[in-house]
């Protein structure tokens, strides 16, 4: 009689606040590594604003854990005293000592302005907390991409004293200083209703004075607001099932790691906040709006003319002064948006994503997208798929 080996159930103890979106990402992708090379065992604690209740220390001792995935909070800092393996994710500066959980913020900078900028946008603002290194990088990698097309964004950080009224009178009245229409960044959804609550006081109407576009798409606070804000879509998912991948290597090999996890942001989850074009020419915005709606098929400059009442070559000169770019490259920045999603939320064969959009093979929708995206398919398919 063969008598196999149990498989050891390892102690996760898992700090994390899962009212928040981004740490509902890590807790899916952690929970999604479980099930496929687990089972694991997780300790959690329910915040204390849910009814929940504070830390102690020796109920973490006293539970045995074999290593600890911890969201950085005063709240969860006494877990460090364990010397368990650990990864963390820094919400003030990096543990040197630890694997941590990090945001490329720079990527986040550059996607939010490219998004106004797609949407021909020339006026931009940054609406950020200062003190906080992430919020600092988002803001510099925000300009450096506007000054690369050549343009200022106007800047404005939470002040730190006074009272909520007052903060809210500044911000209205910063707001209302600014060329319209513009788009904003807000530094992170949690940020975002100052802001809108700004802009009414304001008498700013959005999106057509302000556009406005946040970080992390928390989807309850996105659709929350009025309207329902745009926002910079993070591959948490991944970064926790990456994160809890390495805690079992460390756990099962006995040894420490330095790596990184990177969260890489996917795409722009466009809503209403930002679902404008920015040019008082209402052919252009139109044949914009007739090229995105149709991206996931094949789609020809014909095509793209006969939707607006102009004639092609009028349509042509109209997309360069309106977008700095011709009727076929938007085109071809469309279909490579569409197929960027598909290849991180579908399990489609790059083939078939290339027949959906007309072209004869992969190796043109590799050649397009290679010189849209900077990465053939596959790659882009391997770096940030869920």
């Amino acid at each position: 009689m063969f008598y196999g080996t149990m498989k050891r159930i390892l102690k996760i103890i898992l700090l994390m606040d899962t009212s928040r979106g981004y740490e509902q990402g890590l807790v899916r992708g952690v929970l999604k590594y479980s099930r496929l090379h687990g089972p694991w065992k997780f300790f959690r604690i329910i915040p204390v604003v849910s009814g929940g209740r504070k830390i102690k220390l020796d109920d973490l001792k006293k539970w045995k854990a074999d290593g600890i995935i911890m969201r950085e909070k005063d709240e969860h800092m006494e877990a460090l005293s364990l010397r368990l393996p650990l990864i963390i994710a820094p919400y003030r500066d990096t543990f040197a000592e630890h694997p941590n959980i990090m945001t490329n913020n720079t990527a986040v900078g550059a996607m939010a302005a490219e998004h106004f900028l797609d949407r021909g946008f020339r006026n931009f603002a940054f609406y950020g907390v200062g003190n906080w290194v992430w919020s600092i990088n988002r803001q510099k990698s925000f300009e450096a991409r506007l000054a690369k097309a050549g343009y200022k964004a106007h800047t404005y950080s939470v002040p730190k004293h006074g009272s909520q009224v007052e903060k809210q009178c500044r911000l209205a009245d910063w707001l209302k200083s600014l060329p319209r229409p513009f788009g904003l960044m807000v530094c992170t959804d949690d940020c975002s209703h100052d802001c809108f609550e700004a802009c009414r006081v304001a008498g700013l109407s959005i999106p057509e004075d302000a556009a406005l576009i946040g970080v992390g798409n928390d989807e309850l606070v996105c659709d929350f607001s009025d309207p329902p804000m745009s926002s910079v879509v993070l591959n948490t998912e991944q970064a926790g099932y990456k994160a809890a991948e390495l805690l079992a290597w460390m756990i099962n090999h006995r040894k420490k790691s330095s790596q990184s996890i990177i969260v890489e942001p996917l795409h722009v989850m466009i809503r209403q906040s930002t679902d404008i074009m920015a040019t008082e020419d209402r052919n252009v915005a139109k044949a914009v709006c007739f090229i995105r709606d149709n991206a996931g098929q094949k789609i020809s400059v014909d095509a793209v003319v006969k939707s607006v009442p102009v004639s092609r070559r009028a349509l042509y000169h109209r997309f360069k002064k309106a977008l700095g770019r011709s009727i076929h490259e938007e085109i071809r920045r469309a279909q490579a948006q569409y197929a960027a999603k598909m290849l991180t939320e579908t399990n489609l064969q790059i083939i078939e994503i290339a027949c959906n959009l007309g072209y004869p093979d992969a190796k043109n929708l590799s050649r397009i997208f290679r010189k849209e995206k900077g990465m053939t398919p596959l790659d882009y398919r391997k770096k940030y798929r869920k």
